[in-house]
């Protein structure tokens, strides 16, 4: 894995905390007050995070063919 491979890995992983500290806070404000809100506000970093989830599984093949 070149450091430009480390480099996207570390700012894909990043992007995900992002995401999930966005989802947690949903969880704790919108949530309790509506959960049909929460629903649809939650559905893009959902389908944010399996994307990112996708990419990182590229990655992980690649090291895998590489090695």
């Amino acid at each position: 894995m070149s450091k430009n491979d480390v480099v996207r890995l570390r700012a894909t992983m990043q992007q995900m905390e992002r995401l999930l500290l966005a989802l947690e806070d949903l969880r704790e404000t919108v949530l309790p007050e509506d959960p049909r809100l929460f629903a649809a506000m939650a559905e893009a970093p959902l389908e944010d995070l399996q994307r990112l989830r996708r990419e990182i599984g590229g990655f992980v093949a690649e090291v895998k063919a590489s090695g």
